[in-house]
């Protein structure tokens, strides 16, 4: 494992639990960020179909990771560490 897949597994790991800490809140165009990023770290471009429009949600999920098509495992890695740093540090 690499040194930015290690801060990325750790910095992903807090994000996950900062629910849990009320001092620490996050604005929904910024979950988006953190949702996007970890899926095309973790898994690549969109594989799924679009959602319907009337599917909000799932909608604004499928939009937020389907922007980022094409970037590199890397790259995602290294922008979710970014956002993570500007919320957790």
């Amino acid at each position: 494992m690499t040194d930015l897949e290690t801060e990325f597994n750790l910095k992903s790991e807090k994000i996950r639990n900062s629910t849990a800490n009320p001092s620490i809140t996050i604005e929904n165009n910024v979950k988006l960020n953190f949702y996007k990023y970890y899926k095309q770290s973790t898994i690549g471009d969109c594989n799924t179909s679009q959602p319907y429009i009337y599917q909000f949600e799932k909608r604004a999920l499928w939009d937020a990771w389907n922007s980022i098509k094409g970037t590199t495992k890397e790259e995602a890695m290294k922008m979710y560490i970014y956002y993570a740093d500007l919320y957790l540090d």
